[in-house]
């Protein structure tokens, strides 16, 4: 059984994650990545929804899309959940954009060390301004050109490699509580040899090792960068005598997640916003709900010297409540295995993936009687008996959410110590996670965004 990638791009991968040799030394990295930072060319204003160029709240709706019809809209939903215990009703906004963009990153052998590379690049929302972001960044509507604009560089490289040349191509989900049904093609894509290594200004050529350094950076490695990257975790191969107990462990672990998938069932209808019973338009012209939970949809006008367009206006979603995405991992019998739930939600055209063991935002939960805890809520929130292996703020992408973080907690269970999980949570295996990531939209979004994390842990 196959999982994943070959023994030889593993044993590549395990050089370029933990060996020293690299194209730029680790001092060169941190010096680019400073000027990079100082060079900010993008600026964003707040602006009230009803004042967007190019962009109208339907009369009828209230829903807000773009003129051209392209790129996405803000709808609304309700949504019924049915689980094995309860039935939660509830509406919300929702992002609708039935595009599949291309999130891409190029890796190239260097001096015999598998290189990728990132750039940095600007995007309205992000924290930072400037975050390495992947390769090719793109929507279908952007690499068509929609917008009017160039395309973006190295975009040949992604549309129909060479099936020798594809390290990983697979529909990974976006953020499945916000965007519906919303896919995007992670990629690596593996240069011609023949190819040069010299880069456009703003791109740099990075090990896994210097990569994963950067990661443990507050909001530096972009949202979409850590999508990707997540693929690449877990190079351990197992023993050749552990294949049988390997394939039988996998077995039971998709069971479980197929029963998950079947104990639960989302009705989503779409709707316009004007019928949202909790949600509306507030005085400062932004789209909230009345208790100022979850987050609120705002519009802003940004200006760039160094992108296809130069000015626009658009609609984005912003959350100043910090969220936790949290990640409990133990070692047995000599693996590392990862807790992770069978997680719900609305967006997700599959309904339950895998996700990290928490995803919660404190605020929406505290005072709120219709929602319970989740479990660990307590722990994740301050760590009193798991020890901390890693933790850093990392920001959502920054091209539909605004100056939004989440801290990323990585814990471990102490050896002595065993909990009592409930039906919908799980240990899963090194080996067994880079299998269901590799099958494609089987691990969401946040669970990728924290695994991600792990490449600069070489002890987790």
């Amino acid at each position: 059984m196959q999982l994943g990638f070959s023994r030889s791009i593993l044993t590549e991968l395990r050089r370029s994650q933990t060996g020293v040799e690299a194209l730029h030394a680790d001092t060169e990295v941190a010096a680019w990545v400073e000027r990079e930072l100082a060079l900010i060319c993008l600026h964003a204003e707040l602006l009230p929804l009803n004042t967007l160029q190019r962009w109208h709240i339907d009369p009828a709706t209230g829903n807000i899309q773009h003129d051209s019809g392209m790129f996405f809209s803000i709808t609304g939903i309700t949504a019924r959940h049915r689980t094995p215990t309860k039935v939660l009703n509830w509406d919300q906004p929702i992002i609708d954009q039935p595009e599949i963009g291309i999130l891409g990153i190029l890796a190239k052998r260097i001096n015999g060390i598998l290189h990728f590379c990132l750039q940095a690049k600007e995007e309205p929302g992000n924290i930072n301004s400037v975050q390495l972001s992947p390769t090719i960044q793109a929507t279908y509507s952007n690499y068509t050109r929609v917008h009017g604009g160039s395309s973006p560089p190295f975009l040949e490289q992604f549309l129909a490699p060479p099936r020798e040349r594809i390290l990983f191509a697979k529909l990974q989900t976006e953020d499945g509580g916000r965007f519906l049904h919303k896919s995007n093609r992670n990629m690596i894509i593996l240069a011609d040899d023949q190819d040069g290594i010299d880069l456009p200004p703003r791109f740099i050529w990075l090990t896994l090792r210097q990569i994963g350094q950067l990661m443990g950076r507050d909001n530096l490695v972009h949202a979409c960068t850590r999508s990707i990257i997540a693929s690449l975790i877990a190079t351990a191969d197992p023993e050749p005598g552990e294949s049988a107990a390997n394939a039988a462990a996998l077995a039971e672990i998709v069971q479980w997640l197929d029963d998950q998938k079947a104990a639960n069932h989302i009705l989503v209808k779409r709707t316009g916003l004007n019928m949202l019973t909790e949600w509306h338009m507030d005085a400062q012209g932004y789209f909230s709900h009345d208790e100022r939970r979850f987050f609120r949809i705002i519009g802003i006008r940004a200006t760039s010297t160094g992108r296809e367009v130069s000015s626009w206006t658009q609609p984005i979603l912003i959350n100043p409540q910090q969220g936790i995405i949290g990640l409990l991992t133990r070692q047995r019998a000599g693996e590392r295995q990862y807790l992770l739930q069978a997680k719900a939600e609305l967006g997700n055209r599959s309904l339950v993936q895998l996700g990290p063991t928490v995803q919660f935002t404190p605020g929406n939960y505290l005072g709120n009687p219709r929602l319970a805890k989740p479990f660990l809520f307590e722990e994740f929130s301050a760590p009193l008996h798991f020890r901390v292996l890693q933790e850093s703020s990392q920001s959502e992408e920054g091209a539909r959410f605004f100056h939004e973080s989440h801290l990323h907690r990585i814990l471990e269970l102490p050896a002595d110590t065993d909990l009592q999980l409930p039906a919908d949570f799980r240990w899963v295996g090194e080996s067994h996670l880079r299998f269901l990531l590799h099958l494609g939209e089987q691990v969401n979004s946040c669970a990728r965004s924290v695994i991600a994390c792990l490449i600069g842990a070489h002890d987790a």
